[in-house]
């Protein structure tokens, strides 16, 4: 079941639930403008937390994505599930021992009114799933980023090294 149908709306209460997990709409360009607030070593510094963060809440998540099919698709649940929270679409592709991620329409990426990297939060979802899906620890690295002028964000997802 996509995301999209799962969610369901608590008009009373002012909340957005999708089964415990609650979830909230904030513009991209308010989020971002956080960040673009902060001096570039607390910039960097925050932003690290908002991937650290991702890494752990996103986690939580995509635990829940995992069905009885098991792990192998759970690729295919975050790419359409990204799509439905309005993080771009995405596209993962097996690269060696890891994989290839690209995102068209980052929202983090388009708002950031800084250069990037800027899609931090994509690094963080991309890190704990690789770490689902390849069965150890991952790390995701953001390689190209519209923020500093390319087409489309693309992101590295390796076995950490040891």
């Amino acid at each position: 079941m996509r995301f999209h149908e799962r969610l369901r709306h608590d008009e009373p209460n002012g909340a957005h639930y999708d089964g415990d997990i609650r979830y909230m709409m904030i513009r991209p360009d308010a989020l971002m403008g956080i960040f673009a607030r902060l001096d570039p070593a607390a910039r960097q510094a925050a932003m690290e937390a908002f991937r650290d963060s991702i890494i752990e809440r996103g986690g939580q998540s995509a635990a829940t994505y995992v069905s009885a099919d098991g792990i192998d698709r759970l690729l295919g649940v975050i790419e359409a599930t990204a799509a439905d929270l309005g993080w771009g679409r995405w596209h993962f592709e097996r690269i060696g021992d890891g994989y290839g991620l690209t995102v068209r329409n980052s929202p983090f990426g388009a708002a950031a009114p800084f250069e990037g990297p800027a899609c931090h939060a994509i690094v963080g979802m991309a890190t704990i799933v690789g770490t689902m899906v390849l069965g150890a620890p991952a790390t995701a690295t953001e390689t190209a980023c519209v923020a500093s002028g390319a087409a489309e964000c693309r992101f590295v997802v390796e076995p950490e090294q040891a």
